[in-house]
């Protein structure tokens, strides 16, 4: 299937589906929470493109720093996939498809919740500042069914504190002016031309349905 990838909207609520907003050029990602349109960031693929894709765009990842209601500085990725048992057993976990979620954490996001209905296949807590690259190197230390909190590991929180500061020192007066010179990306609703539907989440009339985390090991690295 071919890869897209954008800005996540029109999930009810939910933190995956949906549909994605493709902006017209792909800079720095900036997430705000005062804005539901810049929220919630998403790549669909097979896991193999996605974490390919990951890799070849060198751009930083950040949460406007504003505490919004239950919404923290740090950020969240997850990896969701319909794929069935079957496939994930005979295709692994490169081949299945899968819809990469990067989104801004939550304040219950560290704590276990076994009766949650959203069970990602894989799940990381990342500094706000981290860049794509950085991501996919988190993917591969993920577990299944394991969350993995990256904002204690002080040789990433080093390396991406002398980022932000490289990259604050080179803005304007606007913080906001950074985002603007990477690619503006409008907020008015997306035409069939520059949005691009998630395959595998059509249109929804309600919300999707739930996903499940098959506990054996079949979830392998391909």
């Amino acid at each position: 299937m071919s890869l897209h990838y954008g800005y996540l909207q029109g999930t009810f609520g939910m933190p995956y589906g949906g549909y994605c907003v493709r902006p017209p050029r792909l800079g720095d990602i900036m997430l705000s929470a005062e804005n539901e349109h810049l929220r919630m960031f998403c790549v669909l693929g097979r896991f193999s493109q996605v974490t390919e894709w990951l890799e070849d765009n060198n751009l930083m990842v950040s949460n406007q720093c504003t505490v919004h209601d239950t919404f923290t500085h740090d950020l969240i990725v997850e990896v969701y996939s319909r794929a069935s048992f079957l496939e994930r057993l005979f295709m692994g976990q490169e081949g299945i498809e899968v819809q990469l979620v990067i989104r801004i954490a939550r304040t219950w996001d560290r704590r276990k919740d076994e009766n949650s209905q959203f069970h990602p296949m894989l799940k990381a807590i990342v500094p706000s500042g981290i860049t794509l690259p950085e991501i996919r190197d988190v993917l591969r230390r993920v577990e299944p069914g394991v969350v993995l909190d990256t904002t204690n590991n002080k040789d990433l929180l080093n390396v991406v504190l002398s980022r932000i500061t490289t990259r604050c020192s080179a803005m304007g007066p606007n913080p906001d002016d950074l985002f603007g010179r990477e690619g503006h990306l409008s907020l008015t609703p997306p035409s069939p031309r520059r949005r691009g539907l998630l395959p595998a989440y059509d249109a929804l009339a309600e919300p999707p349905p739930e996903y499940s985390r098959d506990p054996g090991p079949h979830q392998t690295s391909g």
